[in-house]
C-alpha cells in the first residue's frame, strides 16, 4: 500500500507540474464570426528557441524534483518501519 501511494503522490505532483490538459465541456465554444483583423500592436512576441529551452529545462527540473521527492518520502517511511520493529 505505500508504494501505491508513493506512485499516486509522484503522478499528482506531475500533474501539477505539466499542468493537467483541459477537458472538453458540454457546450461547444462559440466562433466569432467577423473576419476583422485585430488592431493595435501584438503585446506577446513569438516564443523563441531560447524560450523553448527555458521551458524544457523547466520541465526535466520539476520533474527530477518530484522524483527526488518521492525518494525521500519513500526512505522516511523505510526507516520509520525499521525503527518501530526494532
Amino acid at each position: 500500500m505505500p508504494v501505491t501511494r508513493l506512485l499516486l503522490g509522484l503522478l499528482l505532483s506531475a500533474l501539477v507540474v505539466l499542468g493537467a490538459a483541459p477537458t472538453a465541456g458540454a457546450e461547444p465554444w462559440a466562433q466569432p464570426t467577423d473576419s476583422v483583423a485585430p488592431t493595435g500592436p501584438t503585446l506577446e512576441p513569438a516564443p523563441t528557441e531560447e524560450d523553448a529551452a527555458r521551458s524544457k529545462n523547466k520541465l526535466v527540473i520539476g520533474l527530477t524534483a518530484a522524483v527526488l521527492l518521492g525518494i525521500v518520502i519513500y526512505g522516511n517511511r523505510v526507516r520509520a518501519k525499521r525503527r518501530k520493529k526494532g
